[in-house]
């Protein structure tokens, strides 16, 4: 029988025959040691390099990392190869390689300790603020601007004009989540000014209206906030927004969720009312700690995302590999420059909005035409139609199922 006439599950059952003898049951530390034999495809698959970093691994895997810029990290790394996945989520893009010296052969730490969940403490915050005085001036001129344009008694009308014209041009997103149900291998967390207009997420879902009880953090503080802020003298402004940003509460808690050219933010824990306040009056800065959102190594989902992945690998945008089942379809990541395309279409094309808004053309440049990126009708018809450099549906089915199933074999101790 010709290969490419077989039923896909009898194939893969063929291929599957074929290799058992090589698949026994892989043990905890052999699961660790072909992770560290993965991450150097990761890597690889970015083609730019990135700036210098001076990392310190711990015996228990916990990294701390400070960037040329003075860019703080911290982090933890399940084997010492993963330390530039800590690294490139704060580079400038996901296309950076982070310039980290090689800590393979030199930690020696336990490849299963458990993990560590290190974050920035107050002298962290406090020198991340001061980094970069030139936010905080931007800031200041921002508010400055606000305050020579609008008439005391015309805040609260001109609050809830930015409001509505806010929600109209750049409407919120979903939260996106990948694969919560995978073993964590990595995490890290930065802390330090973030643009403004990138925060994409805020938790109450349209921009103006918070959902809390009790008149002091409802909606209508955010005029009140708004009044406040563009009262305070301007000699006293910056300890007034120190006060407010760093010192009362805390930074406002992000993730970040890097691009091809930069991140865009979900909030995270805390900091909804001051997200909100400072996307509506379109100011450029916001101080903030940011937990990464790490792109996971394998996705399962049902069977009709098999074909958007395979557009995905197919157009250039995903190295990786598809895994058909009957009804459900994994997906083993190397590489996902823009990490939301993994998401079901209307995810990823509010996604691919937003990002289009605060990185224009990035997505252009990335390979995606504009008709794509209007809606998620044209992004999953662009995405399902095959790309000229892709291989034949049949060919492509049996190279990727010797692939899987090669691969699996070979991983195996």
């Amino acid at each position: 029988m010709d290969l490419f006439d077989m039923d896909e599950s009898e194939l893969a059952a063929r291929l599957q025959e074929a290799f058992a003898s090589m698949t026994p049951e892989r043990s905890p530390r052999a699961q660790a040691f072909h992770l560290a034999a993965a991450l150097p495809a990761r890597a690889a698959a970015r083609d730019r390099d990135g700036q210098p970093w001076t990392v310190h691994l711990d015996d228990a895997g916990t990294v701390h990392a400070t960037a040329a810029d003075g860019t703080l990290v911290m982090g933890w790394a399940a084997v010492p190869q993963a330390v530039p996945e800590v690294l490139s989520p704060f580079e400038a893009g996901t296309r950076y390689r982070p310039a980290a010296p090689a800590v393979g052969d030199q930690a020696t730490f336990d490849a299963q300790t458990k993990p560590t969940f290190p974050f920035p403490d107050d002298d962290d915050l406090e020198a991340a603020f001061d980094h970069t005085p030139h936010h905080l001036a931007d800031l200041t001129a921002a508010i400055a601007e606000l305050r020579r344009q609008w008439d005391t008694a015309d805040v609260p009308d001109r609050v809830e004009q930015a409001a509505v014209h806010l929600r109209a041009d750049a409407p919120q997103v979903p939260v996106l989540t990948l694969n919560e149900q995978e073993q964590m291998w990595c995490n890290a967390v930065s802390c330090g000014w973030v643009r403004t207009d990138a925060i994409v997420e805020a938790a109450d879902p349209v921009w103006g209206v918070i959902n809390r009880s009790g008149y002091a953090r409802s909606s209508s503080w955010i005029p009140r906030a708004a009044a406040e802020l563009l009262a305070e003298a301007p000699a006293d402004l910056p300890g007034f927004l120190r006060h407010h940003l760093l010192d009362n509460e805390g930074p406002v808690d992000l993730v970040a969720i890097n691009g091809p050219e930069g991140p865009l933010y979900n909030l995270n824990s805390g900091g909804a009312h001051r997200t909100h306040l400072c996307r509506i009056l379109g100011l450029p800065w916001l101080f903030a700690t940011q937990t990464a959102l790490i792109t996971p190594w394998e996705m399962t989902r049902k069977i009709k995302e098999a074909d958007h992945w395979q557009g995905l690998i197919d157009h250039g945008l995903l190295h990786g590999a598809v895994d058909r089942g009957t009804y459900m379809a994994s997906l083993r990541i190397s590489h996902c420059p823009a990490p939301w395309m993994l998401a079901e279409p209307q995810i990823a094309a509010a996604y691919n909005a937003a990002y289009e808004r605060a990185y224009p053309g990035a997505l252009g440049r990335l390979g995606v035409p504009t008709h794509a990126l209007t809606d998620a009708t044209a992004w999953e018809t662009w995405l399902l139609t095959p790309a000229a450099h892709a291989p034949a549906r049949g060919l492509r089915r049996l190279l990727n199922l010797l692939l899987r199933t090669g691969r699996d074999a070979a991983r195996q101790p």
